[in-house]
C-alpha cells in the first residue's frame, strides 16, 4: 500500500488525564494521586520491546507521546520512556536509523519551566499544545482547565526552548462567534507556532458534550455559522502563512507534522499502549484493549492484549481513497491505477464526476483533491466515493 518503506511511525498512548473534556471520546482514565505512573511507563515499554520485529524497516522513525495527558507525567519517567524508546527504535534496524521527530502533547495547565527544561533535555523536539480557544468563557464550556492566561504564560515557557510548535484550536464552540473566533485567531497568528491544528467541535456518541445537548442544556452551532467559521480559518491562517495540507491541519513551509503526515500516506506505524492502533503498511491493523488495567496485565504476563484484521482489496482501496482525500496533495491518479488498476481508477473518476461539476473537487495534474468549499462536506463526499 505505502511506497515509503523507509518511514515509520511509534506512537505511545498516555491514557491518562486530571479530568475529562466533555467532547472527548478517545480512550483515557481520570488519574487520582494513587495512580502507578513507574508500573504503568514500564508497562508501555515493555510493548514496545515485544513489538520491537515491527520496526525493523524503518529507517526514518517519528516518535509521538499522545494520549491523554501526557504532560502529567513525572518528567523523570518521561525522560526514561523517551530514552527506552529510543534505544528500542534504534537497535530494531539493521542499519543506521534517524529519529526525525519526537513529540509530546501537553496541556497548558502542566507547562513550567522545570518540566519543560526535562522534556527538552529528554530529547523531545515538538511540543502540541491543546489550546482550543483564547476566549476563558468558551473554554469553561467545554471541560478545559486551563484560561487565556495561562496559554499565553505556557507558550512564552515553550517558545523560549523549542523551535517547533503546534497549537490546537476548536471552532464551532457552545456559544462562539464569528467576533470571537476572530479574537483567539489573532491571538495565534500574533503567536505564529509552526503549526496549527484546526477543527470542528464534534459531537460524539457517549460523550458528556452529547448528552449536554440531548437534554437541551448545550445548543450545537448552526451549520451555516460553522462553515462561515472554517472559511474564516482557512482564510486567515492562509494570510498569516499557512498552508492547509490536511483537512484539520495547517503549516509553515517545512513544518507539516511527520507522524501524522505517516497516517494519511499509508506508512507503517507500531502503537502501544491501551487503545493505540498500529498498521504495519499492507493489510494488518491492530489495536489494544480500552483498559488500562486489563493492558497492564495481560503486558506484564505475556498475554494477547489486542486485536486485528487483515483488509481486504475493496477496503485497502476505500482506505487510499478516504486518507487521500484528507489531505491537500489529494489522490495520485497514476500510483492509483498502478496499485489498484485501470477500472479502479476509471469508477473513481466516474464517481468524482458530479463533485467535479459541483466545485467539491478539483483534478489538477493527475491529483484528485477536495477544494475548499469540499474541505465541510468532506466525510460525505469521501462516502459517495466509495
Amino acid at each position: 500500500m505505502c511506497d515509503c518503506v523507509n518511514r515509520g511511525g511509534v506512537y505511545i498512548h498516555v491514557a491518562v488525564c486530571r479530568s475529562k473534556c466533555i467532547y472527548c471520546d478517545f480512550y483515557s482514565e481520570v488519574c487520582h494521586s494513587g495512580f502507578d505512573w513507574e508500573r504503568y511507563v514500564k508497562t508501555l515499554v515493555a510493548e514496545l520491546e515485544l513489538r520491537s520485529c515491527g520496526l525493523s524497516a524503518m529507517r526514518e522513525v517519528s516518535l509521538y507521546i499522545g494520549g491523554g495527558t501526557p504532560s502529567l507525567m513525572p518528567v523523570g519517567l518521561l525522560r526514561f520512556l523517551v530514552s527506552e524508546a529510543r534505544r528500542i527504535i534504534m537497535s530494531a534496524g539493521s542499519g543506521d536509523v534517524r529519529l526525525t521527530e519526537v513529540t509530546l502533547e501537553v496541556n497548558p495547565d502542566d507547562v513550567t519551566a522545570g518540566n519543560a527544561d526535562v522534556w527538552l533535555d529528554a530529547g523531545i523536539n515538538r511540543v502540541s499544545m491543546g489550546v482550543q480557544s483564547m476566549n476563558d468563557k468558551e473554554l469553561r464550556s467545554i471541560g478545559r482547565r486551563h484560561d487565556a492566561k495561562k496559554v499565553m504564560e505556557a507558550y512564552g515557557i515553550l517558545r523560549q526552548r523549542f523551535g517547533n510548535l503546534s497549537l490546537d484550536l476548536m471552532f464551532g464552540l457552545p456559544g462562539q462567534t464569528l467576533e470571537s473566533l476572530s479574537s483567539t485567531l489573532d491571538v495565534f497568528t500574533e503567536l505564529h507556532p509552526e503549526h496549527i491544528s484546526a477543527y470542528s467541535l464534534m459531537y460524539e456518541e457517549r460523550t458528556a458534550l452529547t448528552r449536554l445537548r440531548d437534554l437541551g442544556r448545550i445548543k450545537e452551532t448552526d451549520e451555516n455559522l460553522s462553515v462561515a467559521m472554517f472559511e474564516m480559518v482557512n482564510e486567515r491562517l492562509r494570510k498569516a502563512g499557512y498552508m492547509r495540507y490536511e483537512i484539520s491541519n495547517y503549516a509553515l513551509p517545512g513544518f507539516e507534522s511527520r507522524h501524522n503526515s505517516a497516517y494519511w500516506e499509508g506508512v507503517p506505524y507500531v502503537g502501544v499502549g491501551p487503545s493505540a492502533h498500529s498498521f504495519d503498511g499492507r493489510r494488518c491493523r491492530r489495536w489494544n484493549i480500552s483498559d488500562i488495567r486489563a493492558y497492564m496485565l495481560a503486558v506484564e504476563n505475556g498475554e494477547k492484549c489486542h486485536e486485528e484484521e487483515m483488509l481486504s482489496d475493496k477496503e485497502i482501496t476505500e482506505e487510499r481513497i478516504m486518507t487521500g482525500l484528507r489531505t491537500a496533495k489529494g489522490i495520485d491518479i497514476v500510483r492509483f491505477e498502478n496499485d489498484f488498476g485501470k477500472e479502479a481508477r476509471v469508477e473513481l473518476l466516474d464517481k468524482a464526476a458530479s463533485m467535479l461539476g459541483k466545485g467539491y473537487l478539483k483534478l489538477d495534474y493527475n491529483r484528485l483533491s477536495l477544494t475548499d468549499k469540499g474541505v465541510m462536506l468532506s466525510d460525505d463526499i469521501i462516502v459517495d466515493m466509495f
